[in-house]
């Protein structure tokens, strides 16, 4: 597959499993990817981050300019409020915000003693329908770019799944609306692997997961240079 009618650059946007945990031994599924490619690489994963950081991040680094752009989101889309609870953006950061978040996190602390999601409700920090919409707001944005949507991994906090599975299965569906983007979905092989492609926390991938992803991406890449 070429790349050189648009850059020789390739951009990842995505949580924490784009970014890389701290304790990871060796690259990211996504820069596994561009070095197989042998295109530039800029990370601008970020942990915690959501589709509503993808917005802020893709002003700041306008995905048009580059040949391949991967996009990896929904673990924290997914996740779980109580309704009307606040957001405050990850990114970009400043000390107002970061104080926001420390009394956010308070507030989400006190919530859950007082079982505010049973009493208000429960939502989804991004609702399915804005989580779709932000994505495709910057596939639109970049028409001659390749993006390839990915899916979040599992989790072994099992009850987090099926919200997940619903976010991922949207996820496929753009991509299969929309000419410039591709679908890569590693869950059933990172599923069955369970314990060598998790980290003990249940949430971030290994060395082995980012494998797994990195090779589905590939093979997603190379579908979509024979269609």
């Amino acid at each position: 597959m070429g790349f050189s009618e648009v850059s020789k650059l390739c951009l990842a946007f995505g949580d924490c499993n784009t970014e890389g945990f701290g304790t990871l031994e060796g690259p990211v599924w996504a820069e596994q990817v561009a070095d197989a490619l042998e295109l530039e690489f800029k990370n601008c994963g970020h942990t915690m981050s959501t589709t509503r950081e993808l917005l802020q991040y893709a002003a700041a680094f306008p995905p048009s300019e580059c040949a391949l752009v991967f996009v990896q989101y929904g673990l924290v889309d997914s996740w779980l409020t109580f309704r009307g609870a606040p957001y405050v953006l990850y990114y970009p950061d400043n000390p107002r915000r970061k104080l926001a978040r420390k009394l956010v996190k308070k507030l989400k602390k006190w919530a859950r003693t007082l079982q505010l999601q049973k009493k208000l409700g429960a939502v989804e920090q991004v609702p399915l329908e804005e989580y779709i919409e932000n994505v495709r707001t910057v596939l639109k944005s970049a028409p001659n770019s390749q993006f390839v949507l990915v899916a979040t991994a599992p989790n072994r906090d099992t009850s987090r799944n099926p919200r997940i599975l619903r976010y991922n299965a949207a996820l496929s569906n753009l991509a299969g609306e929309e000419q410039n983007a591709l679908y890569a979905d590693a869950w059933n092989e990172l599923w069955n692997n369970l314990d060598t492609c998790l980290m003990d926390d249940g949430t971030h991938l290994t060395a082995q997961g980012h494998h797994i992803v990195a090779n589905c991406v590939q093979n997603a890449i190379r579908r979509g240079s024979l269609r």
